[in-house]
């Protein structure tokens, strides 16, 4: 029987549409369908309440169940309700569990367990739900329903909620105030509805599919209000760009001690294993990207505890081992990293070293959820383009400290190899830096302010200023500058920096201790080593030569770095137009750029890795390598052993497949060190990298390349 038929007016009006005076018209058009008997798919996503948790059975007799048979037999029932999530995980599963079932109608409700959610987080995931719905393909009508605890307390998440379906124009349940009045009038009791705090009994389940039935009555008639645009964000667009790893997905790049398995959620279809362990010193390091990265996990009084991080941020505990959740298992978002650069992250999970140490306990994690995996258009860097007042401190002021390979030219200090890079301390603030385009291409940068990293682009347009989004605390600032964008790509000059009024640099930091520089090709420079999915050159934001392995060594020694690397480049071959024999001793891999001057301070270790275009190049054609790549490469060597007569040379292999698959080149490197070591030059080591990709690495190769090569020196050519 359909339900809407013949309802009373007068107690439709007992439910307020959220504050609207008139209906949603994708709704009215719906429910005009199932009224004319019409085919209509209901779909409905939320968490234990939704699938009918406490109902007997619950797909049958919940809440949904029960709304769906009185709309009448034209509505055809999606439950994409899933315990124990909440709209950061409701997200995720939105366009596989909701979306794809083409629903006409979509009713919302996460807000008894986004109350348990991060507070930080909820307002953002919630509101990708309602966007990623408004903005599909063919957009359903929406309903939020608002469910609280019995009591209708706590409200802070049905609050924030129903904010946000009057912001959207969607029409809203406000299921607490519904009941609450219900009660005030002498017509109910809460503790009727509930036999425990958290879940409605079946007769809480008839009652919310009964206020159900009454607002879609309401929609049915009425005024019409026609959709409007999109409004812009409350709470920003990091969760409408996400990832989720799990099942096959979900693999580390390094690991001990774990192995597949642990707990699946029993009601998210097609969910596979996580990762489980039992042992004290297990760990599991994996490639993920975003601005926002959490575990999805198990919780309940049999689990130990794990603990995790993205790169080198603090430890944050996953909290598996919850004696509340005695008997059944509980299921949790955990944020590790938050506001973070929107690019590719390591993290790092171990379990936690606390009382359960020695247990035998098992600890898993079933999925990472990441948010803030934003395309070009939405990336928001810390900086703005805006100039600071105040007068311009030159780029060769004797407070500011460089590394790497810098060019001067008559504006300023030219940028041009990724790795250059300023160092200083100042009070103030307020950071305003200046640049100009010398050639092409837009400069990506890694600001670090007192530890923490930012991102800034400087386009390829004339002179530009920006000035740090958000003020900085009171006191001493450090300040580090990379230039991350490979010098074939891009060139930059460095006009200079403001400081906001009083601001002043202080001294320099201190000298680094050792210096190491590094020859190569795009493996060297960082080349796709952040790109989700297959490699590319059109957003070069994601290539980072900050984070390539050689970077990462001179980091882990506490070297200063000078990257003179080009992506295609060779010895004997090259997908572009130099060869390293032509550029590599110049301010920029250009044939018109100077002979960079001798160094002030010789390189400790020089360190080069070519060879992977010399054959893969030809390779391309159908062609092998040049016959006279071993005599070129020594010629190579010896070029350097010119410039660098004290340093240490290390010949490198390795980070892609080349030199397995063409024997020429180790046997290159073999035959290099062989005869300048017959000539006297003991200062000459080869290594092979063990850590490789067949694509271009990503910063997770370049990870385990980076401890190879310091596990190398220290032990091999420091020592």
């Amino acid at each position: 029987m359909n339900l809407l038929k013949g309802l009373p007016l007068a107690l439709s009006l007992l439910l307020p549409l959220a504050g609207q005076a008139t209906t949603d018209a994708r709704l009215q058009t719906v429910m005009q369908k199932v009224q004319a008997g019409e085919p209509v798919t209901l779909a409905t996503v939320g968490g234990s309440i939704t699938t009918g948790y406490a109902a007997q059975p619950p797909r049958e007799r919940g809440w949904a169940a029960q709304l769906a048979s009185a709309l009448g037999p034209g509505v055809r029932l999606v439950n994409a309700g899933v315990s124990g999530t909440d709209s950061a995980a409701g997200v995720q599963r939105l366009q596989s569990q909701v979306l794809d079932a083409a629903p006409d109608l979509v009713i919302v409700e996460f807000g008894v367990n986004d109350q348990w959610l991060d507070p930080a987080v909820r307002g953002s995931s919630y509101e990708a739900i309602l966007r990623k719905l408004l903005t599909a393909p063919k957009p359903p009508a929406v309903v939020v329903l608002g469910l609280t605890q019995q009591g209708n307390q706590p409200r802070d998440a049905v609050d924030l909620q129903l904010r946000l379906a009057a912001h959207y124009g969607v029409t809203a349940l406000d299921f607490g105030r519904w009941m609450q009045a219900r009660v005030d009038a002498g017509q109910e009791r809460w503790a009727d509805l509930h036999d425990e705090p958290v879940h409605p009994n079946a007769l809480g389940h008839q009652r919310i599919a009964k206020a159900l039935t009454q607002l879609l009555s309401d929609a049915a008639r009425g005024p019409v209000a026609a959709p409007a645009p999109l409004p812009a964000p409350l709470f920003g667009r990091a969760h409408e760009f996400t990832q989720l790893l799990m099942g096959d997905t979900l693999a580390p790049y390094a690991q001990h001690g774990f192995a597949r398995g642990g707990e699946v959620h029993p009601e998210w279809p097609d969910q596979k294993p996580g990762w489980v362990t039992r042992a004290d010193d297990a760990e599991a390091h994996f490639l993920v990207h975003g601005a926002e990265i959490a575990v999805f996990h198990a919780e309940n009084e049999q689990f130990r505890n794990l603990e995790a991080r993205v790169d080198d941020g603090p430890w944050v505990t996953l909290r598996g081992q919850v004696p509340e959740r005695r008997g059944y298992l509980g299921w949790h978002y955990t944020v590790v990293g938050r506001d973070i650069e929107p690019t590719a992250h390591l993290l790092h999970v171990r379990v936690k070293r606390d009382e359960w140490q020695g247990s035998g306990r098992p600890a898993s994690l079933l999925a990472v959820m990441s948010a803030g995996v934003y395309p070009a258009t939405e990336r928001r860097s810390d900086f703005i383009p805006r100039a600071l007042p105040g007068p311009l401190v030159a780029p060769d002021d004797a407070h500011l400290r460089w590394s790497g390979r810098i060019g001067t030219n008559t504006r300023g200090k030219l940028l041009a190899w990724s790795g250059s890079e300023l160092r200083a301390r100042f009070t103030g603030r307020q950071l305003g830096l200046s640049f100009e385009t010398a050639h092409w291409g837009t400069s990506h940068f890694t600001v670090e302010i007192d530890g923490r990293r930012h991102w800034l682009a400087a386009p390829g347009q004339s002179a530009t200023d920006w000035q740090l989004r958000e003020p900085l605390t009171d006191g001493e600032h450090t300040l580090r500058l990379v230039k991350r964008t490979e010098a074939s790509m891009a060139e930059t000059t460095f006009l200079g920096l403001r400081l906001a009024p009083g601001g002043r640099l202080l001294a320099p930091p201190p000298a680094r201790r050792m210096k190491l520089a590094f020859y190569g090709d795009s493996i060297t420079a960082g080349a796709c080593n952040g790109d989700l999915g297959t490699d590319q050159y059109d957003d070069l934001y994601f290539h980072d030569g900050t984070r390539a392995y050689g970077a990462l060594t001179a980091e882990r020694l506490g070297a200063d770095y000078v990257g003179i690397a080009v992506s295609g480049i060779g010895i004997t071959a090259t997908w572009g137009d130099l060869l390293m024999p032509q550029v590599w001793n110049r301010v920029a891999p250009r044939l018109d750029a100077p002979v960079a001057p001798a160094d002030p301070q010789e390189p400790d270790v020089v360190l080069l890795n070519l060879g992977q275009n010399d054959h893969g190049f030809p390779a391309s054609k159908g062609q092998h390598i040049a016959p006279d790549f071993a005599p070129r490469y020594l010629a190579f060597v010896r070029q350097l052993r010119g410039r660098y007569p004290h340093a240490k040379l290390v010949l490198l292999a390795g980070g892609m497949t080349a030199w397995k698959d063409e024997p020429a080149i180790p046997r290159a490197l073999a035959q290099a060190v062989a005869t300048l070591r017959g000539e006297g030059d003991a200062r000459v080591w080869t290594y092979t990298f063990q850590a490789f990709a067949y694509a271009h690495p990503r910063i997770d190769v370049h990870a385990q390349m980076a401890d190879e090569l310091t596990r190398f020196l220290q032990t091999e050519v420091l020592k």
